[in-house]
């Protein structure tokens, strides 16, 4: 029985490699093929060996080459860590409490402790993937920069396994507390929400506090050879040393993490019954007569799809972490914004319009961590029908989850651009198009999840997590926007010395205007075809 639940996971997981839910029907094996060659290709040839490949291989000549094998490994094993929390942390409590079929499997003769097996391996597998992209081309590198022995190859395999090991704790970990809150409370989705940005924001705080301690040890590395560290840096040491051919302290942080691993499953085994057939937490509301308020129709089609936002922690940490992020960056800005200019003007040179390009790709790369509209139209579902039985028209249903993607994600990204725009003291002329830029981007990157989500539909899901987080279209809206980003800053550095970097602007300012009035038109007349014959 636990081989078929396992499978059963596995395959939700690779469902849209198989199957193609807008023809309801499996996919060809030339298609499968196809969909697998390239997420190889973007997950561990774009991400795993151009960017975290080229960063294992700066560090191993610093480091490895000079004998410093352990920092080389505590520096990738905590990038590893940020992956692959940042991709299976949100989605834990969803998958492990959440899915639509938990009452129909708890009906079954099935072994409770099957099932909570078969959802962790779901939450362990994410975590492992995306932990992967980092380790992977990180044990390469380091293959061919050490002197190896058979210690020295084995150790860091192993250690690579304890990254997915803590990775997986500190997800379970976050999905049990989440849950505990939520059986006292009234609002669960919002409780969520916060009980987990308050734990990722103690997590970062905490890995940056130790990274900051990492770079006093790079700073001053020949000292620290000479002198043994102490403290907070003693253990860190004696982790990254784990993975650089020292059996002993890898048997012993192994050991710890298999002590953490079975006290979370014994936690989780005692508690996860009671939490998912918990219907507790509706606190008492007297009834209070008063008018109810008519809403025109599109109104009453924008407030419904905010409701399913905030109705869904899961939606809300996956799709809308921009709403928070972008004033965040905003405070960095002020906080730091002498810093940041005064390092951009010692590489570049000063230039108002410069810092406003380059601030404008910041923009492209912070606003696509608001994909609300990505998943918008596969989360209606098998209710789909009840959208379509009401008297409104197609056009009114997707501009109200397109308007519904603007009102979170727009007042946050004009918070940072005003922002950028007075700390950078980038001017009056430059400032207008930077906010002309950061509302038509938010216009185009609302409308172009629609149009990606309408071309790739999934409305047979059985928990919602699999089109929040691991559909295909939400993925290519991500990478998408983070290659506009890039590209838009590349273009700033390359051309604005020949071209000037106000003209470089007023084409990236025009540019997403002319996209998102075209994908306005598509919606319009393609879009709504596509709707109606979902």
């Amino acid at each position: 029985m636990l081989k078929t639940l396992l499978k059963k996971q596995l395959l939700e997981l690779t469902r849209n490699f198989f199957y193609n839910a807008k023809k309801n029907k499996a996919r060809p094996k030339k298609q499968i093929i196809g969909m697998a060659v390239l997420y190889f290709v973007l997950f561990y040839v774009f991400l795993g060996i151009g960017v975290f490949g080229a960063m294992a291989y700066g560090l191993s000549t610093a480091l490895v080459s000079a004998g410093h094998s352990w920092m080389y490994f505590l520096i990738m094993s905590s990038v590893a860590i940020v992956m692959g929390v940042f991709g299976s942390v949100f989605s834990t409590y969803s998958s492990l409490y959440l899915a639509t079929d938990n009452d129909l499997l708890l009906s079954m003769p099935i072994p409770v402790r099957y099932i909570m097996a078969s959802r962790l391996s779901s939450v362990y597998l994410v975590g492992l993937l995306y932990s992967s992209i980092v380790m992977i081309p990180s044990l390469v590198v380091y293959y061919l920069k050490a002197q190896l022995s058979l210690l020295k190859v084995i150790c860091p395999i192993v250690m690579a396994l304890d990254v997915t090991l803590f990775i997986f704790i500190l997800s379970v970990a976050l999905g049990w507390v989440v849950a505990r809150f939520s059986m006292k409370v009234r609002n669960k989705s919002l409780v969520t929400t916060a009980v987990a940005l308050v734990f990722i924001a103690a997590y970062y705080y905490f890995y940056m506090k130790a990274m900051n301690n990492i770079q006093e040890i790079l700073a001053s590395l020949s000292a620290m050879v000479e002198k043994e560290p102490t403290g907070i840096m003693r253990i860190l040491r004696y982790i990254g040393s784990a993975a650089s051919g020292k059996p002993v302290n890898l048997i012993v942080v192994t050991a710890a993490l298999l002590v953490l691993l079975a006290a979370v499953y014994v936690i989780l085994n005692r508690t996860f019954i009671r939490i998912v057939t918990t219907k507790t937490g509706v606190a008492k509301v007297k009834y209070r007569e008063k008018a109810v308020k008519a809403r025109s129709a599109m109104k009453a089609l924008t407030f419904k799809e905010t409701k399913r936002l905030t109705s869904s922690s899961g939606y809300m940490l996956n799709c809308a972490l921009g709403t928070l992020l972008m004033p965040l960056v905003a405070v960095a800005l002020i906080i730091k914004g002498n810093l940041i200019s005064e390092a951009i003007v010692s590489m570049f040179g000063y230039s108002p319009a410069f810092f406003a390009m380059i601030l404008a790709g910041v923009i492209s790369l912070v606003i696509v961590m608001n994909d609300i509209s990505a998943p918008s139209v596969s989360l209606e579902g098998k209710t789909l029908w009840i959208v379509k039985t009401l008297p409104v028209s197609s056009l009114q249903v997707l501009h109200a989850k397109m308007w519904n993607h603007v009102m979170f994600t727009l007042p946050s990204t004009l918070i940072l651009a005003i922002a950028g725009c007075i700390v950078l003291n980038i001017g009056i002329m430059d400032s207008i198009l930077l906010v002309i830029f950061a509302t038509s981007t938010c216009f185009y990157q609302a409308m172009f999840g629609l149009f990606v989500n309408l071309k790739k539909p999934n409305l047979s899901w059985t928990n919602e997590i699999t089109v929040i987080k691991q559909s295909f279209g939400v993925f290519i809206v991500l990478l998408a926007g983070w290659l506009l980003g890039i590209l838009q800053i590349g273009t700033a550095v390359l051309l604005s010395r020949t071209l000037g970097a106000r003209s470089v602007l007023v084409f990236w300012t025009l540019l997403m205007t002319l996209l998102a009035v075209l994908l306005d038109g598509w919606i319009r007349k393609k879009g709504t075809v596509l709707f109606e014959a979902l």
